[in-house]
């Protein structure tokens, strides 16, 4: 019975720290600029796959990777916020 009195409020502080750690955490909300990159860097994504269809879908394939950001520099999206994407 000691023990139990012992144990039991270690069990329920630990499960009070993970449900703390699951809590939602407050994010802003993305702006309209930032939920419009979004938007052209999925647009973009399906464009270079489709351009490129043979060898890896992402910046190590030079053929992708150059035919992405054209089409985001043609979206409207500046390197500043490429950089920011991917960095």
């Amino acid at each position: 019975m000691k023990k139990f009195k012992i144990i039991m409020p270690l069990i329920l502080a630990l499960g009070l720290f993970a449900l703390a750690g699951c809590a939602p955490r407050d994010h802003a909300p993305p702006t309209f600029e930032e939920q419009q990159a979004q938007a052209a860097k999925a647009q973009c994504s399906e464009e270079a796959t489709a351009m490129n269809s043979e060898g890896v879908h992402n910046s190590s394939n030079p053929f992708w990777a150059s035919y992405f950001e054209m089409c985001m520099h043609r979206l409207g999206v500046t390197d500043a916020e490429l950089k920011k994407m991917w960095y």
